[in-house]
This record gives C-alpha cells, sequence and structure tokens, in this order.
C-alpha cells in the first residue's frame, strides 16, 4: 500500500505534532517554507525553500510531487495558499475566496457588516495622515491592528489621542500590506472566549470555549495568554455564539476543516466575531478541544485535507477543567528552563512544550511570536483552575537570565 504523501506549509516547533501523528499514521510528510532552519524540517521526510505565502508556488510544488494533500496547521500564513491549491486541484477544500476574506480583518469586517452580523466600528487608513484625519469619527478606546496579521502581533489598545502615534506605528511596522485598521474596542460582559472548533460538510461539530485573560503585566497587556477551559459563559450565550458562527460558516460555504475563533459577548448578550481562522489554534486550543472531548481535531485536520468525511468528528462535552497558558516572559533575557509548584506539577500539570532551547534569546512579551512555550494544566474543579489562572506565577514561571 502507498504511503500517503501530504505538503505541510511550515516547518515551525509548534507544528511538530502534526508532523508527529501524521508519520504515526504511515503518511510521507514534505514540508515547505523559506525558514529551512525552522526545527519541523528535520522531522520531514523531504523539505522544499518555497514560501508560504506564494499561492502559485505552493501550487507548482504540489504539482511537481504529486502530493495527496496540502496540509496549513496553525500558521495563519498558509490556509490561502492550501485553499488555493486544493481548488485548483480539484481536492477537498472550502472556497478559496472565503478562505481569503477570512484572513483579512478588512474584509473580514466589511463582510460581517454587510450580512447583519455585530461588528465594531471602524476605519481603515494607509497612512498616519489618514488616521489622524478620521480618528474623530470613532470613539475611544480604539483598537490599532494590521489588517493581514494575527497573534496580536502589531495590535494596540489606544485610550486617547496621546498614545495614537505609537501604536500607529506598531501597526504600519507589523503590516504586511498597506492598511491598518482601527477598531472600537468591544468591552465583553466578563472574559472574551477564544477556542477551536471543527465543522464537518459546514455544520459546526466538535468545539469547546475558553474564557480569555491577558496578562497585565506585560508589554502589550491586551494580548491573551491564559484559556480557561470550560467557559463560565451561560449555556445560553454559548449557544448564541454557536448559531453566530454556525451562520457564518454556512454563508460562506465553508466545508470540513478546523476553526480558531475569537468572540466577545457584551452586557447586552451581542455576540462580536472578532477572529474567526479556517486553521487550528497556535494556543494548545486544539490540544485542549481533542483531550477534553475526546474527538481528535488535529488527526481531524489531517483527514479533512485527505477528503476523510470525519463523521465520527461529533460534539461532545468538556470532561473536566483544562488551562492553556502561553509562557512568556515580560523582560528580555535568556531562558534558562521552568520552575514549578511541586504540589502543582505532581497534580495539575499535564504538559509543557517548550518551543526554544534553554540558553536562547527570549523577548518582552509582546505577542505570539515571543511565545517560550505552552503549558496544559488539569483540575478537577474550576475554582482551583481560577486559582491558578488568577496568580500564575506563584505556580510555574520560566526562569530568565537578564
Amino acid at each position: 500500500m502507498n504511503k500517503k504523501r501530504i505538503l505541510l506549509l511550515g516547518g515551525t516547533a509548534i507544528q511538530i505534532p502534526i508532523i508527529e501523528i501524521a508519520h504515526k499514521m504511515g503518511m510521507c510528510v514534505i514540508t515547505c517554507d523559506n525558514k529551512p532552519e525552522n526545527p519541523g524540517h528535520k522531522l520531514a521526510d523531504e523539505y522544499y525553500d518555497v514560501s508560504i505565502t506564494d499561492n502559485d508556488a505552493v501550487l507548482e510544488l504540489a504539482k511537481k510531487l504529486n502530493v495527496d494533500a496540502v496540509v496549513n496547521f496553525i500558521l495563519e500564513a498558509g490556509v490561502q495558499a492550501a485553499a488555493y491549491t486544493h481548488e485548483k486541484l480539484g481536492l477537498p477544500t472550502s472556497p478559496y475566496k472565503s478562505v481569503h476574506l477570512l484572513s483579512n480583518k478588512k474584509l473580514f469586517r466589511e463582510y460581517l457588516k454587510e450580512n447583519g452580523f455585530c461588528t465594531p466600528n471602524l476605519i481603515t487608513c494607509s497612512n498616519k495622515e489618514e488616521a489622524f484625519e478620521r480618528i474623530a469619527t470613532l470613539q475611544y478606546p480604539v483598537v490599532v491592528k494590521p489588517t493581514d496579521l494575527w497573534g496580536s502581533r502589531g495590535v494596540s489598545r489606544v485610550n486617547d489621542d496621546s498614545e495614537l502615534d505609537a501604536a500607529l506605528t506598531l501597526a504600519f511596522e507589523n503590516s504586511r500590506g498597506a492598511d491598518i485598521i482601527i477598531e472600537e474596542f468591544v468591552e465583553p460582559d466578563g472574559a472574551p472566549i477564544e477556542g477551536d472548533a471543527f465543522a464537518v460538510d459546514g455544520i459546526l461539530t466538535t468545539h469547546v470555549w475558553a474564557d480569555v485573560y491577558p496578562d497585565k503585566s506585560a508589554p502589550n497587556p491586551i494580548t491573551p495568554v491564559c484559556f480557561c477551559y470550560p467557559s463560565s459563559k451561560s449555556d445560553d450565550l454559548q449557544q448564541k455564539l454557536n448559531m453566530t458562527l454556525q451562520r457564518l460558516i454556512t454563508l460562506l460555504d465553508m466545508q470540513t476543516n478546523a476553526y480558531n475563533i475569537e468572540a466577545r459577548i457584551d452586557k447586552s448578550g451581542n455576540v462580536f466575531l472578532m477572529e474567526v481562522a479556517s486553521r487550528n489554534g497556535s494556543n494548545a486550543t486544539s490540544d485542549v478541544t481533542s483531550l477534553s472531548t475526546g474527538k481528535d481535531i488535529i488527526t481531524g485536520t489531517l483527514r479533512a485535507a485527505l477528503g476523510d468525511g470525519c463523521k465520527d468528528l461529533t460534539d461532545a462535552p468538556c470532561n473536566g477543567f483544562w488551562l492553556s497558558y502561553i509562557v512568556h516572559s515580560n523582560i528580555s533575557g535568556s531562558y534558562q528552563g521552568m520552575w514549578y509548584d511541586k504540589k502543582f506539577a505532581e497534580g495539575n500539570l499535564y504538559k509543557y512544550s517548550p518551543y526554544i532551547d534553554e540558553g536562547e534569546k527570549v523577548q518582552a512579551y509582546s505577542g505570539t511570536n515571543c511565545t517560550i512555550g505552552m503549558l496544559v494544566a488539569t483540575f478537577p474543579t474550576r475554582e482551583e483552575m481560577m486559582t491558578v489562572a488568577k496568580e500564575p506565577e506563584k505556580f510555574f514561571h520560566p526562569i530568565i537570565a537578564s
């Protein structure tokens, strides 16, 4: 029996799990990107120096290698190339047009507004002068962000005019394109919501929502770092979120694939879909969803790309209480390993996955590109989980030599 050949877009440390899973499933894994030093390439069967943001180059490579599927896992940079290549080759995919729309904040916000979804008031700008001229049409606080970048990179909350210039500089420096977005801050009733979900033939199935908390002491105090599963939101509000997401999936004719969702529900019960990415999340969201429900949506991503029906990935309740945490430092320095409280390490720690080696330099946390690693813990009660979530440094923290 011939091995299935998959082309994985990227080879970063956070993608190593899916390479290992694909090998366990008997697949030949070929990786590509323009960073040959990425650690995943050493585990792949083959590697090619091709940018995952170049749709036509990825298509030509897939043709040349005669692969069975192009797989994008976690990386936002690869979602368009995967959908584009599959659509051109007649392989299973959601429509490229829809995937492209979800990948661009400006197009996404416009689509939401045109189709009656709740969305914050916003402006898009291509330079600082335009931003200063139009900011009066919005009410502070606002959030300034690139239109084409994810993982909180280049994102700032701005409370008044005095903070605007620095936020604009950061957003433009991080934007791959010409535009940035300035939108009114949506004040959630309680914590924002995030999680991974899976849809089968366009129907939302497996999902677990988390309450999300930032590190207010970090250089970027709005960047989420702590995810507590399941969400404490009422069943009615979670169902309202599910229905809103399902409506979007249906309108866009999305098919079988994973999603990473960020949402806010305001005090009036209005659901705001802040981000809907047609990929697995980078904050161990797929891991926790799979662990807590028994429905493996990481293998589901591989199976969906190969045309497997994934009919077994049905909805299931969250078993227990789970915390995932972006391990980071609020100072720059050298990573020297992790410290754990003994009781936490023995009773709650499920796993810690470092993304860097000891001795490597780390930057003060301003976005997910400064992540040291991901930690996952499990608890018998919500109260115990929240005790750790409120003061995580008392239970674990990276050791940083300044």
